[in-house]
């Protein structure tokens, strides 16, 4: 339900997951990814995160969406308010994200990189910074061995923030610290950080069954 003809990220992952490898999607595009989610919502061997602005456009997204059958756990949404930054999504990395990566052992990483959630996007209402973008990207490539991680360019809507970020992301992917902006910084809601900490409790208790 996005601008997308193709799921290019979901043909990618039902390739390798053919093979007998363990697939992690990574999606931090503002807009919450449900045609990924629909297509692996009941696979044990794809896991599907997203981070995204809730209430938001396609409107699916919630915390509950954890998955069904074989494939509970698998889903794991964080669903942010309007004006998050990068320390919430920092955080979010740190407690959730890193940690059931760890736990699922992927041997392939697809990233969903949309860079609508830049402050400066005029579609979307997040408040995250090329620089955020840096320290996501940096974050992932450890996630998985080298060689094993493809990103794939998704939402952003305003020229100037989308160049800085992919930069950003590109470099990063390198193992290059380019930030052509820094790093946003502010409170983290108490709202926001309930999100986060629900989420974890689900995909732990899900994944210790």
């Amino acid at each position: 339900m996005g601008f997308c003809l193709f799921n290019n990220v979901a043909v990618t992952a039902a390739l390798i997951a053919a093979q007998g490898e363990r697939v992690m999607v990574l999606d931090w595009d503002a807009h919450h990814g449900n045609g990924t989610q629909e297509l692996f919502y009941e696979r044990s061997d794809v896991l599907y995160v997203s981070l995204h602005q809730f209430p938001f456009y396609p409107g699916t997204g919630s915390l509950s969406e954890i998955g069904t059958g074989p494939g509970k756990g698998a889903t794991v949404n964080m669903p942010f308010p309007a004006e998050t930054g990068g320390d919430a999504y920092r955080l979010a990395f740190d407690d959730v994200v890193a940690p059931l990566a760890e736990e699922f052992a992927p041997g392939w990483l697809l990233i969903s990189a949309g860079f609508d959630a830049h402050r400066a996007d005029p579609l979307t209402d997040l408040g995250l910074t090329a620089g955020d973008f840096a320290d996501l990207t940096a974050r992932a490539v450890r996630l998985v061995p080298r060689g094993r991680l493809v990103a794939f360019l998704e939402g952003g809507y305003d020229l100037t923030s989308l160049a800085a970020s992919v930069g950003a992301c590109v470099a990063a992917l390198g193992g290059v610290d380019y930030r052509p902006e820094p790093a946003s910084d502010g409170e983290i809601t108490e709202h926001v950080r309930e999100v986060i900490t629900t989420a974890g409790r689900y995909h732990r208790a899900a994944f210790a069954r």
